[in-house]
């Protein structure tokens, strides 16, 4: 084939391509036409090399497209960020927003700033439903960038990082020593952010972060020690998570010991278990006082009860507060551990549900009533404890200093802090006759509000 024969063809790709460079680069049709188009045999391969060619072309357009949308992000982004950053110095500097302060000629006390801080983090959380600890987070890598990180928040705000690098180098900075190791930090930081992915960047993070501060890791450890918990997660499935936050040597001695002994077990006759899953139920036995691995319940000791509900018929069981469970096991810890509780139905026996004001304490009954009524409040579990009955504090709706009974209408067993803020502050929590809570905030949130 000559080129006069080939021009044609060339000439109507190249019209195709200018055809398609004028479409939206969200023109769904105009994509789906080139890839529609039947192929053209060519002897020579030089039609072929065009659409080639031109391929990579449009796949390049797509891909600029992709990172002007992650600039884009990054930027609404370090927006909200700073937003969030600026809501909390607001509340800081003007308490009063949340909580009433008396006195105007004095200045706000430690404990009214503290709340109104409490306040705002559940305020934004309402608004942008997220949790209240992402909400703290953002504003304390708002405030890092802000006054130790100005490189690293310069590229932030161009668009030029992302918010999952900006945490990893803020959660990674925190206790530097002086400012002249944070002023080390963020510039080689700045200098090699934009080359690497989030991953790989919070590990060069946290490795320089310690070469910083090596000779502050005792004392380091001392404050992170006073912040050693338990957090147990519902999951899905009937299942949980345990989670220990912990010393280093205490949980790698565990990890060790938890080992060491699913290998013994796994080399017994007729052990089908994988090493994991003999790790998992030995965690358990040990956590729950049997050490001798054979799977009987220490009795006794058991200050607060869980209460598993069943109906009439045993089809379904639930660990309230927790979720579902299979019934042959509700009917197992029924069996074996006293220290569940099982509710019926029926009431067994009359319980006095509603006192006046002379009683401020809920009676057992009352804490017990609560505990299966907000258990079944699907709606209400955001401001609930995992596990009501075991860190549930019961609070009155209506404050007893106001009036409000000692009444079940008039109670609710949110989590502590829920408790202590809406008692100190203008947030209120109100339990809704058809389940769930109404909030509202003094800025104007209202997850209820009333139809125009």
């Amino acid at each position: 084939m000559n080129d006069v024969d080939l021009a044609p063809a060339v000439q109507g790709d190249a019209a195709f391509w200018a055809e398609l460079a004028d479409a939206s680069l969200f023109d769904e049709s105009a994509e789906l036409a080139f890839l529609d188009r039947p192929a053209r045999s060519a002897t020579d391969g030089l039609v072929s090399w065009a659409r080639t060619d031109s391929g990579a072309a449009l796949m390049r357009s797509v891909i600029d497209d992709a990172v002007s949308s992650q600039t884009m992000v990054n930027l609404e982004a370090a927006r909200q960020l700073f937003a969030i950053g600026r809501a909390f110095e607001y509340a800081r500097t003007d308490p009063s927003i949340y909580v009433p302060v008396g006195a105007t000629e004095r200045d706000p006390r430690a404990e009214e700033v503290d709340f109104a801080v409490r306040a705002v983090a559940f305020d934004l959380a309402q608004w942008l439903h997220l949790s209240e600890n992402t909400v703290r987070s953002m504003a304390w890598q708002a405030e890092v960038l802000n006054t130790s990180l100005p490189r690293l928040k310069e590229l932030f705000v161009s668009g030029r990082i992302s918010p999952q690098h900006v945490r990893a180098a803020v959660e990674s900075c925190t206790g530097l020593p002086d400012a002249a190791a944070y002023a080390m930090f963020d510039e080689r930081m700045a200098g090699i952010v934009e080359k690497l992915n989030p991953g790989v960047f919070a590990r060069r993070c946290r490795l320089l972060r310690e070469r910083l501060c090596a000779d502050t890791l005792p004392e380091r450890h001392e404050d992170a020690h006073t912040k050693r918990r338990v957090v147990v997660e519902a999951a899905a499935d009937a299942m949980a998570w345990l989670n220990l936050h912990a010393s280093v040597m205490d949980v790698a001695q565990i990890e060790v010991a938890l080992t060491a002994e699913a290998r013994r077990l796994r080399t017994l006759p007729g052990e089908t278990r994988t090493l994991d899953q003999v790790r998992a139920d030995l965690a358990v036995q040990w956590l729950k006082g049997d050490t001798t691995g054979a799977g009987t319940h220490r009795r006794g000791g058991a200050g607060v009860r869980p209460f598993v509900l069943i109906d009439d018929a045993g089809r379904f069981a639930e660990l309230l507060g927790y979720g579902p469970i299979p019934p042959k096991q509700a009917a197992a810890a029924l069996r074996d551990a006293p220290a569940f509780r099982k509710v019926l139905a029926s009431p067994i026996r009359p319980a006095v549900l509603n006192l006046d004001t002379t009683r401020y304490r809920p009676t057992p009954d009352q804490k017990t009533w609560l505990t299966v009524k907000f258990g079944l409040d699907e709606a209400a579990a955001p401001f609930l404890p995992v596990g009501i009955v075991t860190g549930a504090e019961v609070d009155h709706v209506i404050e007893r200093q106001h009036g409000g009974p000692t009444n079940v209408d008039n109670l609710a067993p949110f989590k502590p802090r829920l408790h202590r803020m809406k008692t100190v502050t203008r947030i209120r929590l109100d339990p809704k006759p058809d389940g769930g809570i109404r909030v509202r905030t003094p800025t104007g949130y209202d997850s209820d509000p009333p139809p125009f």
